[in-house]
């Protein structure tokens, strides 16, 4: 994934204010092995938390003009 510029943060942080979600874009509920959705135990290897939204929401990610 190419780096998301500031104005693409500011995106999908106001979409998920918008829709009330945690700071993951997935039901505030969500309850997660290892306490987040970024670090995958298996691999020992963590991902961008803006990765993360993008690879489930790829709608959210504005494009650039």
């Amino acid at each position: 994934m190419a780096q998301l510029n500031p104005q693409q943060k500011k995106w999908i942080d106001d979409m998920i204010a918008k829709k009330n979600l945690n700071e993951f874009g997935d039901p505030k509920d969500t309850m997660y092995a290892g306490g987040t959705p970024l670090f995958d135990m298996m691999s020992g290897k963590s991902k961008d938390r803006y990765e993360y939204i993008v690879d489930r929401h790829p709608d959210w990610l504005p494009q650039e003009k």
